[in-house]
């Protein structure tokens, strides 16, 4: 018989309702890795027959994901990629067996890698925490980055390189062929490399046709790097997963968006930007001169501009946010979800469902809800973060993180 837990004395906020839902009491019951039932006003349970949880009012939602990660960057990283790349392996990926637990902790379950620095560090990651080695989320790994020869990253030292189709389909099925689940492509440039302005477009119809079509063979998918308005609708009408960034849209680019329906995801990283714009970067030599150069403020304005209009036009957001600089520090993940809420105009609610019932579809994982027969991939919090998504952003906060129907991680502060 599958083990069975009883989370008792919660309030559950499911993630399957509208922009306005709130936390309703309600028991949750959990056998095996699954959630088996959601009872509003409770459960009579035989503590003989299933473990007792009293949460004493506490918060239940699905666990959290991120759509952008990079498990590389250790977490004292400062923006030096040749050094991360030049690590010896053995200690490094104790810096990436670091960072998983740092997603998880963090109320993190679910994430999705945007490429690695060391070829393997996700799938290492990923069959350590399958094999209960180390603590961590689900990942859906990614290989090497990988660019065009004449764009941003085409000069072969942190990227994989391809000239042409035929190239760009054998990258792609050897990547996979090493068990890479999300493949992220750079297709245009990125301001703050101003020889590579965000709007250069650096592939084309052929290349990604022929990337999604090889990365569909192996049961995978696209990630883009497209800021620019026409890299983002090529990235559309291609057949990409999940476009990162989309700083810049036009209407042949939502049009591209929307013709896609449920089959596409934009993953903005919107407190990279805030950050890198407010100066948070400053300490670490990222100079006002140099954002300015960089157009990043231009950049900030028509995001948080675009980000709106997906809303209003039903494109599908992810959080996602490029976490690991100094700026944006790994564990403050959640500060994505707030900026979608000061200035994309969400919901709380609205700027969760990017983390959870959003993700799970986009990973490919029955998660992102706190529904009957779904994974039990759940977080436990102190507060309502319907109300105050900021609530998210607390360790102190956080009581406990369960993961395929265990407790994955308890908080030592709150449950000593």
């Amino acid at each position: 018989m599958a083990e069975r837990t009883l989370l008792t004395n919660a309030r559950v906020l499911t993630c399957d309702g509208g922009p306005d839902e709130r936390p309703v009491a309600a028991d949750v019951l959990i056998e095996g890795d699954r959630i088996a039932r959601v009872a509003p006003g409770g459960l009579d349970a035989d503590p003989a027959s299933a473990r007792v949880v009293d949460l004493r009012g506490a918060t239940v939602l699905p666990g959290l994901g991120d759509a952008h990660v990079h498990t590389s960057w250790p977490l004292d990283f400062v923006f030096d990629h040749a050094a991360v790349a030049a690590a010896p392996p053995a200690a490094h990926i104790l810096d990436v067996a670091a960072v998983v637990r740092t997603f998880l902790e963090s109320g993190y379950t679910c994430i999705i890698g945007a490429g690695v620095t060391q070829p393997q560090d996700d799938l290492l990651a990923r069959d350590a925490i399958d094999r209960g080695l180390i603590p961590g989320p689900r990942i859906v790994p990614s290989g090497p980055m990988i660019a065009a020869r004449e764009g941003l990253g085409g000069d072969g030292e942190m990227m994989e390189v391809a000239s042409d189709a035929t190239q760009l389909r054998e990258i792609v099925a050897r990547q996979c062929d090493a068990g890479a689940r999300a493949l992220k492509l750079f297709i245009s440039g990125d301001g703050v490399v101003p020889e590579f302005p965000s709007e250069d477009v650096y592939m084309n119809d052929e290349m990604l046709l022929a990337a999604v079509e090889e990365a569909g063979r192996h049961g995978a998918f696209l990630t883009t790097h497209a800021r620019g308005s026409a890299s983002v609708a090529m990235a559309a009408r291609t057949g990409v997963r999940i476009i990162h960034h989309a700083c810049f849209l036009d209407d042949d680019a939502l049009k591209a968006l929307q013709a896609r329906g449920d089959d596409v995801w934009v993953c903005p990283g919107l407190h990279y930007l805030y950050a890198m714009v407010n100066g948070h970067a400053e300490p670490w030599g990222i100079t006002p001169e140099k954002i300015e150069a960089s157009g990043y403020h231009r950049e900030f304005r028509s995001q948080v501009e675009g980000l709106r209009m997906l809303k209003d036009a039903g494109v599908q957001i992810l959080a996602g946010g490029d976490f690991g600089h100094q700026w944006t520090r790994h564990g403050t993940y959640a500060a994505e979800l707030q900026r979608y809420v000061e200035l994309a105009g969400m919901t709380p609610v609205e700027a969760i469902h990017t983390a959870t019932r959003n993700m799970g579809p986009a990973a490919g994982f029955e998660t992102g809800r706190v529904r009957e027969g779904l994974l039990a991939d759940l977080l436990v919090v102190d507060g309502d973060p319907s109300a105050d998504v900021t609530v998210l952003q607390d360790p102190g906060r956080r009581r406990a993180v369960i993961k395929d129907g265990k407790f994955a991680w308890v908080n030592p502060e709150v449950h000593p």
